[in-house]
């Protein structure tokens, strides 16, 4: 906890892992341990509800309840028969659960899929860790997957896969009638040769976004002023401001540059938006070799790790980072992921179709767009 000073009051702050990153907490006012503990709890069940490496979580009986048909088992006419077809019941979830699924797909169908919480499929066809892993290393790139496996992983990372079956009812759907075989449970590991893709719900973006808002009310809920909750520095949600009464102010970190250099600062809440979002290459200075690519360009020579779900090639759109305030998490996680594929996509638009599918009034404004340096 931060100590007292004769002009502000005392403040408190937490720093912990959790969904696969680091949670950081700083606000003041209220009981600060009670407050911090509420929020340690509430990061703990979110992970245990949407953690795509926790076999209980949600996600992954969402995801188990899409078995692959194995081709191989004899079947009593002597015909291969299909092993472990997925439950016409679906899994049932919780409600927040249930809320933050319509929410993707409502975020998918409004950005063109340019945001898609099912694009596991084609980070594995093209082995998305060992691409960054050869980028940052400056070793060549490992070869590009074979056409016909980009476009069954396209296939299977449709959103219309995900479908609500009932109330608070999920499952995944067949993204088609072919030969397949289990792949690794792990959701990136690259495809086997022989092998086709399996849908593979990931909520993790948004989901942080959520969690970052959630934690936020909470602690407004039990009488913190002002919080600042940061789920891996991406994801910031903020209310009131701090101890000292000035605004709360995040840094923007430039991509073309090294790690602690900060092109711009915002403060937050931004025109009543208190939500805001980091998308990004995550490469520093490396990725200034990144470049809009036309389209049909023979080379992979400056691909890289970010795909493109609508198209399941490396996306050409030569955009590093971008930031989004937006009146909630899940808004802001969604348009920075999209507008890193797509720049062109109209904010607007995608505020009012999810104005309307939520019946909430929604707002968002990009407060940084970098690219890569010619």
């Amino acid at each position: 906890m931060g100590a007292a000073t004769a002009e502000s009051p005392p403040t408190w702050r937490s720093s912990f892992p959790a969904m696969g990153t680091r949670v950081d907490l700083i606000g003041w006012g209220g009981d600060g341990m009670g407050i911090v503990n509420a929020l340690v709890g509430l990061v703990a069940r979110h992970e245990d509800l949407w953690s795509a490496y926790r076999a209980t979580s949600e996600v992954s009986r969402i995801n188990s309840s899409h078995l692959p048909s194995v081709v191989g088992a004899p079947s009593v006419v002597g015909a291969p028969s299909v092993v472990g077809a997925p439950d016409p019941g679906g899994v049932l979830v919780s409600e927040e659960t249930d809320r933050l699924l319509r929410e993707a797909l409502v975020l998918a169908s409004a950005t063109g899929a340019s945001f898609n919480p099912l694009i596991g499929p084609l980070g594995a066809a093209w082995d998305v860790p060992a691409m960054r892993a050869a980028y940052v290393a400056g070793a060549p790139l490992p070869p590009a997957p074979a056409p016909g496996l980009v476009e069954a992983a396209l296939e299977a990372s449709s959103p219309e896969l995900l479908t609500r079956v009932g109330e608070r009812r999920w499952l995944l759907r067949d993204p088609g009638a072919f030969e397949r075989a289990a792949l690794s449970a792990r959701p990136l590991q690259a495809p086997r040769e022989g092998t086709r893709p399996s849908p593979r719900l990931d909520l993790g973006g948004i989901a942080k976004g959520y969690t970052a808002d959630a934690c936020r009310d909470l602690a407004a809920e039990l009488g913190a002023s002002g919080v600042l909750v940061s789920v891996g520095t991406s994801s910031i949600a903020a209310h009131g401001t701090r101890a000292d009464s000035s605004p709360w102010r995040v840094g923007m970190r430039d991509p073309n540059d090294g790690e602690a250099s900060v092109n711009g600062v915002i403060e937050v809440p931004a025109d009543g938006m208190a939500s805001l979002s980091t998308s990004g290459d995550n490469l520093g200075p490396l990725g200034a070799r990144r470049a809009p690519m036309p389209p049909g360009a023979p080379s992979r020579a400056r691909d890289h790790h970010i795909i493109d779900p609508r198209t399941g090639e490396p996306a050409r759109s030569g955009v590093r980072q971008v930031s989004v305030v937006a009146s909630c998490g899940v808004l802001a996680e969604a348009l920075s992921t999209a507008l890193l594929v797509d720049p062109s996509l109209d904010v607007g638009d995608v505020v009012a179709r999810w104005s309307c599918a939520s019946g909430l009034p929604a707002s968002a404004r990009v407060v940084g767009l970098e690219r890569a340096v010619q």
